[in-house]
């Protein structure tokens, strides 16, 4: 046991502890919250440190005014003076700011359920990370590392009547990246809208926007090593790419180019194997988890990708020299990590797209954010998919080490369900309407 012992980071893989909390408001159902260990939670209980857990924001809600417990919701309509008993509306707008903390309260209450192992049982891959026993200090609880935040408001237009509703959303798409963090936005409404939003809030009921972040979070293999052999079929990647964008039209990145991956995946144009390997207990050189000196090894073929195998425990208390493959759920959320899309695109950069320089932003059109990924392979360049791959009918093959970090989106979502509630009894702290 090394003399100090570090948290390293939540656990990669899909596995977590489920734990409800209240969920904040009177009458609301409880929210599931996804709780993940450290990867080196079984050393700091061995030598006497507080073990650490990590949880995922679980939703995104309307956050309070600060200093205030009042949502941080504020609508405005104008209508046309005199006003008579069939009023004109003119337009307006809302502003809002959400938020992907916990529910206050939650955090204490997770602690204490740890603590107490007042849970189900976690996962059996990570079952021996939840180390923490009668007598330790108390365990830490701190969010999922973020390092990346895109956040959009999506408005669900109701049905249209007599007018067209139209709504059109500002704000920025680079969300926070701490447990606190705070996304502003600002929504014009049409005439139409203006009606319905106004109608909306009289009613009690939501308006129609949905707030959606996606979240990149940051993992960590602890004592594992991982290898990936990533096997490309660049004319069949072509063909998905193209059904996903035509070619010769921008491609945004982000969402559009994380959903194309995934449908390459999907239809075999992207096939990886995954293996991990970890210390040997017996202190001798094995391969990848030495520092580089021993070489790579060979996977035992004890399965293909995702396929059926001796899986390895991936977090458990004895290390294996032997390189093995993960099991599926293991190797399916490896294969959408960050790590592995930003190496499918490198291999299709040159073959597949057209990469110029960026023209300028058009008004309304500047500040998207992209992926980590994606601006490491091509910046802020203007990449396009080519009518032909160059390439043709090739294959390209790459083995990729993965060692420390692994980061891998999450994409949580909101409604505005809570300023409904609160419209309900205190309507005027959040409709205003001016006749002009």
């Amino acid at each position: 046991m090394p003399d100090s012992v570090f948290p390293a980071g939540p656990v990669f893989g899909p596995d977590s502890l489920v734990i409800d909390v209240d969920g904040g408001g009177p009458g609301d159902p409880p929210v599931g919250v996804h709780i993940r260990p450290d990867a080196q939670n079984a050393a700091l209980a061995a030598a006497g440190e507080p073990t650490r857990y990590y949880f995922e924001p679980p939703r995104v809600t309307v956050a309070t005014r600060p200093g205030s417990t009042d949502l941080d919701f504020s609508a405005t309509v104008l209508l046309q003076a005199p006003v008579g008993p069939h009023p004109e509306y003119l337009g307006g707008s809302c502003t809002f700011s959400c938020t992907a903390a916990l529910p206050r309260g939650a955090t204490t209450l997770i602690v204490e359920k740890l603590a107490a192992h007042d849970h189900p049982d976690p996962p059996a891959r990570i079952a021996s990370l939840f180390a923490h026993r009668p007598g330790d200090r108390d365990p830490e609880l701190l969010m999922v590392p973020i390092t990346g935040s895109a956040v959009s408001c999506v408005v669900e237009h109701p049905p249209s009547g007599p007018a067209p509703l139209v709504m059109s959303v500002q704000g920025g798409p680079g969300g926070g990246i701490d447990v606190q963090a705070r996304s502003s936005f600002l929504v014009s409404f049409s005439p139409a809208a203006a009606e319905a939003v106004a109608a909306n809030l009289r009613d009690a009921t939501a308006p129609p926007f949905l707030i959606r972040n996606v979240l990149t979070e940051q993992f960590d293999t602890g004592p594992a090593r991982l290898i990936a052999d990533v096997d490309v079929d660049m004319e069949k990647l072509h063909e998905v790419f193209a059904a996903a964008l035509p070619p010769g039209e921008p491609w945004p990145g982000g969402d559009t180019a994380g959903a194309a991956y995934r449908a390459a995946v999907a239809a075999g144009a992207v096939r990886t194997e995954v293996s991990e390997t970890r210390p040997s207990t017996t202190g001798t050189a094995t391969g990848p988890a030495g520092t580089g000196a021993s070489p790579t090894p060979t996977p035992t073929p004890t399965g293909t990708g995702g396929g059926p195998g001796t899986a390895p425990p991936g977090t458990g208390t004895t290390p294996t020299a032997d390189a093995v493959f993960l099991d599926p759920a293991v190797h399916a959320w490896l294969s959408d990590a960050d790590e592995l899309r930003k190496a499918v695109f490198q291999m299709a950069r040159d073959p597949l797209f057209d990469v110029t320089a960026a023209t300028a932003p058009q008004p309304g059109e500047g500040g998207r954010t992209t992926p980590a990924w994606w601006a490491e392979v091509f910046g802020d360049a203007r990449v396009t998919l080519r009518t032909e791959p160059a390439t043709g009918s090739v294959r390209l093959r790459e083995r990729l080490t993965m060692h420390g970090t692994v980061t891998a989106e999450q994409t949580i979502e909101g409604g505005l369900a809570e300023v409904a509630a609160a419209a309900r009894t205190q309507l005027d702290k959040y409709l205003t309407v001016i006749a002009v």
